[in-house]
Order: structure tokens, then sequence, then C-alpha cells
């Protein structure tokens, strides 16, 4: 008897835990086991990689070199036969340079830079950012909606494989709204944790470009930006 009224107990217990999540915790902690484990996706907070650019509004290719310290920085490098242009990001303050010129990323164009860089948002990351994630549904993901003051960023996950299948970013422009989305294939493990490997961009429902990694490295945890 005392056997059936532990199992019994253990049952409950276990039914209360999962009443207790919200659907976007429930979301989240499955994928933080799908993408290789809490301590695996730490390596997500740091690393460089080199990706290869496929334009697709033009016949020139080019490559794109970031580099993540994920809450706080992103710094990309995109380079082309004739042009180039790098853009930081720490915190809330952003740079571009591009034609010999460094400017202060202002209005729209910060804007942009910081959902690049929320778009990159591993499951550990959503999972500290719960309190400001809604979710909704389509027959196939359960969409992660995250918020940052003005900004707006809709994950993807597959119902099917909890992996992030693509992810909208939008932004008011000119009172308008704009949005940027990035399909993510080709899905393959790297040190344990699962990485997309293809990248397929949009902005304002224009293919601009196809990416693929070419190299990657993860880092230790940056001492400190200035």
């Amino acid at each position: 008897m005392k056997s059936v009224l532990k199992v019994l107990a253990g049952v409950t217990a276990l039914v209360m835990t999962l009443q207790a999540q919200t659907p976007g915790e429930a979301v989240v902690e499955k994928m933080i086991e799908v993408y290789g484990g809490e301590k695996n996706l730490k390596q997500l907070n740091n690393y460089t990689q080199q990706w290869h650019i496929e334009t697709m509004t033009s016949d020139t290719n080019g490559s794109d070199t970031r580099e993540v310290n994920l809450p706080i920085f992103l710094y990309t490098k995109l380079l082309y036969p004739h042009k180039s242009e790098t853009r930081m990001l720490i915190n809330d303050y952003g740079t571009k340079e591009f034609s010999q010129k460094k400017i202060q990323a202002t209005g729209p164009m910060l804007d942009a830079m910081k959902l690049q860089r929320m778009r990159l948002y591993h499951p550990l990351i959503l999972k500290n950012n719960l309190n400001a994630i809604s979710v909704e549904q389509t027959p196939e993901h359960y969409v992660l909606v995250l918020k940052e003051k003005a900004l707006t960023a809709k994950y993807f996950v597959s119902k099917r494989s909890y992996l992030i299948d693509k992810v909208i970013g939008e932004l008011n422009m000119g009172g308008q709204k704009m949005e940027f989305l990035t399909l993510y294939e080709a899905y393959q493990a790297r040190n344990g944790v699962m990485l997309p490997h293809k990248e397929v961009k949009f902005a304002g429902g224009v293919n601009t470009a196809v990416m693929r990694l070419q190299e990657m490295k993860f880092t230790p945890p940056p001492q400190k930006h200035h």
C-alpha cells in the first residue's frame, strides 16, 4: 500500500509541476534539451564565425565575420570585392563603419543592429527573458514573441524538432513596420550543441542573401567591453 501511495504522490507532483509551467517555460525547457543541454548551450554565449554570403540581389558575393558575446556584444564585418562594412553593438550603443567613415548608429539603423543580436539568442537567453515572452501557435510552430522596448523578435520553434526554423524581427521605420526574416537550415551538432549551418535572409519580403557557415570557434567570455 505504501508503494502505491508513493507512486500516486510522485504522479501528483509531476502533474502539479507541469501545470505550474507556463507554455513558454515548457517550450524553452524542451528546446534546451534538444539543443544539447544547458552546459553545452553556454558555449553559444561567446564565439566567432565566418560565413560565405551568396548575394541574391546582385552578382557579387562576399563574407560575414561575426564576433558574438551574448547578450551584450555583437561585431559584424561584411566584406565584398569593392566595399566593406563594419558594425559594432555594445548594449544600446552601436557604430557603423563604411567608405572609410565611422558613425554612431541611431534610430532605425541602431534598431536593426539590435534585432540582429536578438535573432542570435539561444534557448538559455530566451529562458532568462521568459517574463518578456508570450507564446503563439501555428499548425507547425510554437512562436515565442520576445519584446525588448520597441523591438519584437518572433522565434518560430518547430513542434516536431524543437529547433528554431526562423526568426522574424520587427521594427518601426518612418511610421511603418519593417520585417527582417531569417530562415535557419542544415542543423548540425558542434561541440555537442545544435547549430544551423545555413541562413536564408529576407528584408521587407525580399530575399537578400543565402549564407553558409564556413568556420566557427567557441571563445572564452570576455573580460569586459569598453
